[in-house]
């Protein structure tokens, strides 16, 4: 039964049930019990449920429970507005309302939401989906590093001589720790992601840091402080990761995209239904007539 359920056929005919009590309703005018249109119904109900509804958002709004003449206002104003309500329908004051027009076409996506919410992948089918949507899951890279800091603003036009000295001490093994200038920034960043380097560095720096070869000293590299002279000390390639691992946000993708699929599936057969004319007048802008006169 729930392999049936789970079938996009049934689907259309649950949804082209409703459609046809809509449609009926729709094209048939013709007058019930008290001049109403047939399926406008002249027969108000409220029922216990309706009841607690009612009491219920009473109490959550006041943060008491209503009196019993104030349960009988809430009924009695149920009761008006399904009034209003449905002698306002039998009047056609629903028709050709912007309003109204986009509140039914949002109570209709629920609807068709509601149905095709019933469906639950497969391990196969969320496999296959995470292979087909790789690049949506791909890790971040990381990468770590130090670097030896030289303060433009502190060397001045000789930061880049400076910056060029240093790197060859640097590789001949002097200990960096003696070297540069002063910083508050850390002299070992952990592993990060280029997201989290340019928030720290700067786009530019982080963008190059990236692109440099681990265990060697390389630079300088410029960032929003001044020159760096780095060396990559570790580095984590992006890789497309377990299913086990994101399976919920695989298994929640899948079925975003599989009700937004049967969504527009359902509605391509509902507009089969109808015969779209779309009128349009075609006047140059330049050649539009021009208006003037005065204003009373």
């Amino acid at each position: 039964m729930k392999k049936f359920m789970r079938e996009p056929l049934v689907h259309f005919l649950l949804i082209g049930a409703g459609l046809f009590l809509l449609f009926g309703w729709r094209s048939a005018p013709a007058p019930g019990a008290g001049g109403l249109p047939a399926l406008v119904s002249s027969s108000i109900v409220v029922n216990q449920d309706d009841i607690d509804q009612m009491v219920a958002t009473f109490t959550k709004t006041w943060l008491r429970q209503p009196e019993k003449h104030e349960v009988k206002n809430l009924v009695e104003d149920f009761v008006r507005s399904e009034i209003y309500y449905r002698e306002a329908v039998s009047i056609g004051l629903d028709r050709d309302d912007v309003v109204i027009k986009r509140r039914m076409r949002q109570k209709m996506e629920f609807i068709l939401e509601d149905i095709t919410s019933q469906a639950e992948p497969s391990e196969k089918e969320l496999r296959e989906y995470l292979l087909k949507h790789v690049s949506a899951y791909l890790t971040e890279p990381r990468i770590a590093f130090r670097h030896v800091y030289i303060s433009t603003s502190r060397r001045g036009a000789g930061a880049e001589s400076n910056a060029t000295q240093v790197i060859s001490q640097l590789r001949g093994g002097a200990d960096p720790a003696s070297l540069g200038d002063p910083t508050a920034l850390e002299f070992e960043i952990p592993l990060s992601s280029a997201r989290d380097v340019k928030s720290q560095f700067g786009d530019e720096f982080g963008t190059m840091i990236f692109e440099t070869e681990t265990g060697k000293w390389t630079g300088p590299i410029r960032s929003a402080f001044g020159l760096h002279l780095v060396q990559v000390t570790n580095r984590i390639d992006s890789k497309l990761p377990d299913l086990g691992d994101v399976v919920e946000q695989v298994k929640r993708d899948w079925m975003i995209d599989r009700q937004n699929e049967l969504k527009n599936a359902l509605y391509a057969k509902i507009r089969e239904r109808y015969s779209v004319t779309v009128e349009t007048r075609s006047v140059p802008i330049a050649s539009a007539p021009s208006v003037s006169g005065t204003v009373q």
